[in-house]
């Protein structure tokens, strides 16, 4: 191992080549960034995002964005973010505009533009810049506010005010906090507060004039491979200018500090009950009651609402299953349920699973007798195995290739609506079955771009799912195939069980999304159709984040349609 100064702050150590990151103490790496502000490693062995994702979390916490925990920094012609373009990049620390500050900044180099072509990052060491500040400047810049606001347009946005000198929370020493300026694509405007124009005016350029001291900052060129770690909270960072038709293209990982609040416990166990889901969970739950009800008062009556809360606990039993046991799959693109594993530890995750459990079958076994429908209490010990079973062994259902089709619609729809069903009938009805298998199919044609988008990561941790078996554009094919056939029949289904011209009204919006969610899965298809399978997977990606968005208009807009149904029946 080769050690060298960096000059005017820094350290670059260069490894043996094919060293992997494991074979770095994290302590010794946290030493050489609290000693030099910046560490640069050479010579390392090549990570892919995954891999720099498992590699930064030994340092702490990782911070998760929309995107997961790696950011990618790379020219997009199409950005809407001055990021993600050429240009350069005022200075700024991370994580102003989310809800925690990193401590630790992570970068690989996938591919480094050429020595003339621009693109070094550049680090102020604000540390430095406050030890040669006068006793004046220091002074005036302790009393200085800053107000930010700019459009969220990426991963960031909104507005907040920071004082210009804050303290470094594990050196225990003073630091600048000030973002400039951005007049740019997403621009961000600052104001300094308690000042009139013009005194702010001076105060910002005295700042530029102390953060651009060739003495306190560095532009560090890239080459490929090189891996960097920052301390965010000692330093501010920016990027110059570099050519247009230069390749440059980061990794980034933002690593928290390890310290928790008290609430962050209750923050991380709502977070593995997926309540991102919930809202499209409410129409699981309201269609098949809307269907076997017989009149409004049936559904203020005790054991609708204990219903209710075993089909509340059985989904969140399951997710949390999920999300237990995919904790290494979900680290690169769904941080905030990998870190929330982490943080609550695998045993208080267990127990939380075991209680829900517990009161899932006691409701089940309660409903069984009170209702005199013993096979609601097997159903509730059903719902558990199952819900369980779609991620853990033996069965492992998710892994099970076309199978997990079948899982997707009886887990997540026939089985639980079925059951809701029987709080209001001796059997489930027949159109209740035949509605939850038709809505069951739309939707899951809808999910199976979520399923896609993890292909990469399913195949690396070798789980066979529908999307494995199929590849992204077959998934692509079938999830179009069955939004429109589910669509389709669930609307012919609903509008069969109405015989009032004005109720029929009420299956207009399903129309306009089953035709909604048939544009879109057909772009998909042909944006998958005919190419590389990477590219298609990316194709995928970019679209993933609209997943939601169908799921739920599929949801509601068949919710209105069986109220339609519950409505007219009433009215007879």
């Amino acid at each position: 191992m080769k050690t060298e100064a960096i000059l005017p702050f820094g350290l670059a150590v260069t490894v043996k080549a094919g060293t992997t990151w494991d074979d770095l103490d994290p302590a010794v790496i946290k030493a050489w960034v609290d000693a030099h502000r910046v560490l640069m490693l050479r010579g390392l062995a090549p990570m892919e995002p995954q891999v720099l994702a498992a590699a930064a979390q030994k340092i702490g916490p990782l911070q998760p964005w929309i995107f997961g925990a790696v950011h990618e920094l790379k020219r997009d012609p199409a950005a809407e973010n001055y990021l993600y373009t050429e240009h350069a990049v005022p200075l700024h620390w991370d994580g102003a505009f989310a809800d925690a500050v990193p401590h630790w900044l992570v970068f690989r180099c996938v591919a480094a533009p050429p020595e003339d072509a621009g693109g070094e990052t550049v680090f102020v060491d604000t540390i430095a810049a406050l030890a040669r500040a006068s006793a004046a400047q220091k002074e005036r810049w302790s009393r200085a506010r800053v107000r930010y606001t700019t459009e969220k347009k990426a991963h960031y946005g909104g507005t907040f005010t920071a004082g210009v000198i804050d303290v470094h929370p594990t050196l225990g020493v003073p630091v600048i906090r000030y973002a400039e300026p951005v007049v740019d694509l997403n621009p961000v405007t600052t104001a300094a507060l308690d000042l009139d124009a013009a005194a702010g005016k001076a105060l910002m350029a005295e700042l530029r004039e102390a953060l651009y001291d060739p003495a306190v900052q560095l532009a560090l060129p890239w080459r490929d491979g090189d891996v960097v770690i920052a301390d965010n909270h000692a330093l501010l960072h920016g990027r110059r200018a570099f050519n247009a038709d230069a390749p440059r293209h980061l990794l980034r990982v933002n690593v928290l500090d390890a310290g928790r609040r008290w609430w962050w416990f209750f923050r991380d166990s709502w977070r593995i009950r997926r309540p991102e889901y919930m809202r499209a969970e409410i129409p699981i739950l309201l269609i098949p009651a809307l269907l076997a009800a017989a009149r409004p008062a049936d559904f203020a009556r005790v054991s609708t609402w204990e219903g209710a809360l075993l089909f509340w606990l059985l989904f969140q039993l399951g997710d949390m299953v999920n999300c237990l046991l995919d904790k290494d799959v979900d680290l690169h693109r769904k941080t905030h349920l990998s870190e929330a594993i982490k943080a609550l530890g695998p045993t208080s995750v267990k127990i939380q699973i075991a209680l829900s459990a517990a009161v899932a079958v006691g409701l089940g076994g309660h409903l069984a007798l009170t209702l005199g429908r013993w096979w609601m209490g097997l159903g509730a010990v059903t719902g558990v195995l199952l819900g369980a079973s779609y991620t853990a062994p033996p069965l492992r259902l998710k892994g099970r290739g076309l199978i997990q089709l079948g899982a997707y619609i009886a887990l997540l729809f026939l089985g639980p609506m079925a059951m809701i069903s029987g709080l209001f009938a001796a059997w489930p009805p027949t159109l209740v079955l035949l509605v939850a298998t038709a809505f069951g199919a739309m939707q899951t044609g809808a999910l199976l771009v979520n399923t896609a988008e993890d292909l990469d990561e399913d195949e690396r941790e070798g789980i066979r799912t529908v999307a494995v078996a199929l590849q992204a554009a077959g998934s692509m094919r079938l999830g179009r195939a069955l939004s429109a056939f589910g669509g389709v029949t669930l609307a012919l289904l609903l509008g069969f069980s109405l015989d009032a011209l004005w109720a029929a009204c009420g299956l207009l919006p399903l129309c306009l999304v089953v035709i909604y969610n048939e544009r879109w899965l057909a772009q998909l298809v042909a944006a998958t159709r005919g190419i590389p399978e990477g590219a298609a997977r990316e194709a995928i990606r970019k679209q993933g984040k609209y997943v939601p968005r169908h799921v739920e208009a599929g949801a509601w807009a068949t919710l209105l349609g069986a109220l339609a149904v519950f409505v007219a029946r009433s009215l007879k």
